[in-house]
């Protein structure tokens, strides 16, 4: 196969990325095509073609404040789902001492108890689905282990306490 055949066949090749060519690849291609009526009309066709593209303006400087957004608000509902929890549990240790807690432990205990059966499960339940939703599977697991401990066990750790 002869040198003109072989820059010929690369020359077809390489028209299409020509603008993405090193300079002395792109000279070889260009001295080419003035010899060369096939590769012209492949030339002026991809030229004629990438005119017709609309150009984008892609800047050295991209702004990341979206993505970095999306980070913080997916912290941001991570730590509410957690103030969440907090909070009702806050609420079922004060009113289980306020109103309870004067009179017997076992009063005490069947309060918080029940508390934690009428307002922590429920809100567990829709946590749980809502972190399956929205985060990955760790987020789910660590849930899921910690709202367990705290239906199951928690009574049992206030119950050392008393």
């Amino acid at each position: 196969m002869d040198s003109y055949k072989k820059i010929h066949l690369l020359s077809l090749e390489l028209i299409p990325i020509i603008n993405d060519l090193d300079d002395e690849p792109k000279q070889i291609i260009l001295e080419h095509i003035t010899d060369c009526e096939d590769c012209k009309k492949l030339y002026d066709s991809t030229e004629n073609f990438n005119k017709s593209m609309p150009k984008q303006d892609y800047s050295e400087n991209v702004d990341l404040k979206p993505l970095k957004k999306l980070v913080q608000f997916n912290n941001g509902l991570k730590l509410l789902l957690v103030t969440v929890r907090a909070l009702i549990l806050f609420y079922i240790v004060y009113s289980s001492f306020k109103y309870y807690g004067a009179e017997s432990v076992t009063s005490l205990l069947e309060y918080f108890k029940s508390g934690i059966f009428i307002f922590y499960t429920p809100a567990a339940i829709f946590l749980l689905v809502f972190t399956f939703t929205f985060f990955n599977k760790k987020w789910v697991w660590i849930s899921l282990v910690t709202d367990l401990v705290i239906i199951l066990l928690l009574d049992k750790v206030v119950q050392l306490f008393l």
